[in-house]
């Protein structure tokens, strides 16, 4: 059985992690032969994607991402790094598809899948895009799995067009129980289950195999700041010398929202960072310092302490919070330097984290048996 897996696979680290371990979860199922559907090309600096931004975030924000692409040699290596290991570990497909040409691609698969990262928020995304897998015919498969819309509420507009994208699914499912709870009051069912980020789906093992051996051999904290404040920034350099911790960071992860203080900011600048690295510098590391989700994941995952700075942008902190939720850790959110120090003496019940995924994971493996065995 051939099937089709549409998402994000090139945007940062998360979106690259969360593609490649469906990949392997959909791949270890009998009978099944998965890879990704080729949107915009394969290159991270090809011009249909220059093209799409163009379309979907306008010239001046386009512009910026060019620039930081090129302006240092650290970003421009990053980038070429980050190209590398999408070509060795992803499997995407040779045909290109988009918009205009993508009902062509039922000639191909049996199924298709939808999911995950940020795909269904319509706030980023046009409700009548592939996204939706309103290319695939009546008799394909079709499902969605861990889509996150990202957003708190929706429109009734946006309840329309949602009710009727998703009309002829065989299984809905999101990644945050605010997202499932939205889809099923817009189609008015419960046919939409929550289920775990693609990342928690693959047992930690195959982290290690891929994150490989240490990288840096000296205790330190690691800050993984997408966007972010100097402020924030100044609240980790303070935490690093009182408690003796180099800082290791991975500078302009958001082209965005650049914060300048991150040429100054941290004692190990990890500029060229693959994805396979990023897990090895959360996993190794004393305590972690973010905003992003899929650096919560590893640290749970691997049991590392965490701060969540709230993330700039709209409804930007409900996934973070969702998943502490979820894993029934107290609030590791902060704001500023007293939060830190209050935070810090929390503890979190790791065997408690490590058995919600483990029961959360099977109801995840169930649903994509379901569909696929």
């Amino acid at each position: 059985m051939k099937i089709a897996g549409i998402t994000w696979w090139r945007n940062n680290y998360g979106s690259i992690l969360q593609a490649y371990a469906l990949q392997c979860t959909m791949n270890s199922l009998p009978n099944v032969d998965y890879e990704i559907i080729n949107q915009f090309g394969k290159s991270i600096t090809s011009i249909d994607n220059l093209i799409d931004k163009l379309k979907t975030i306008g010239v001046r924000k386009t512009l910026k991402r060019v620039f930081w692409k090129v302006s240092f040699r650290g970003l421009r290596n990053r980038n070429k790094r980050i190209q590398q290991f999408v070509n060795d570990k992803l499997k995407v497909s040779e045909e290109q598809y988009n918009e205009s040409n993508i009902r062509l691609i039922n000639q191909k698969y049996d199924g298709f899948i939808c999911g995950s990262d940020q795909i269904w928020n319509p706030r980023l995304v046009a409700l009548n895009s592939m996204y939706w897998l309103s290319f695939a015919e009546p008799d394909k498969i079709k499902i969605s799995y861990a889509p996150s819309i990202g957003i708190t509420q929706l429109t009734p507009k946006e309840i329309f067009a949602i009710k009727g994208s998703l009309l002829n699914f065989d299984g809905i499912s999101c990644r945050e129980s605010i997202g499932t709870d939205l889809i099923n009051s817009a189609i008015g069912k419960t046919k939409c289950i929550t289920v775990l980020d693609p990342t928690m789906l693959i047992d930690k093992c195959r982290w290690d195999d891929l994150s490989g051996e240490r990288i840096i051999n000296e205790p330190y904290v690691f800050a993984y700041i997408l966007k972010g404040t100097k402020q924030q920034r100044l609240c980790v350099e303070e935490f690093s010398r009182m408690f003796n911790l180099k800082i290791v960071t991975i500078p302009f992860l958001e082209s965005e929202y650049t914060e300048w203080y991150d040429l100054r900011f941290g004692d190990i600048k990890y500029w060229a960072a693959t994805p396979d690295e990023f897990i090895n510098l959360v996993k190794n590391a004393e305590f972690v310092f973010t905003d992003s989700f899929h650096s919560c994941v590893y640290s749970c995952l691997y049991h590392v302490p965490f701060f969540v700075f709230p993330k700039i942008g709209h409804a930007q902190n409900t996934r973070l919070e969702n998943l502490q939720q979820m894993l029934q850790i107290e609030s590791r959110n902060i704001q500023d330097f007293d939060d830190i120090l209050r935070v810090k003496d929390k503890r979190i019940d790791w065997e408690k984290v490590d058995s919600i995924i483990e029961a959360k994971r099977v109801v995840s493996m169930e649903y994509l048996r379901k569909h696929f065995i």
